[in-house]
């Protein structure tokens, strides 16, 4: 198993060249491990708030 700490500062930046935006940015430069926790939690509280609106 490779680990994302092996990853090389700009081995995933280079597929943001040219999008001018500090928020694509600050995600790309995030760990994978950060990214999936990141993404998870976004998940949960889109499902809670349909849950407390009753939409789930």
């Amino acid at each position: 198993m490779v680990s994302d700490a092996a990853d090389g500062p700009g081995d995933r930046t280079d597929a943001a060249d040219g999008t001018d935006s500090p928020i694509v940015d600050r995600w790309l430069a995030l760990d994978r491990g950060w990214q999936a926790l990141a993404l998870g939690l976004g998940v949960v509280a889109a499902h809670a708030a349909g849950q407390a609106v009753g939409l789930f």
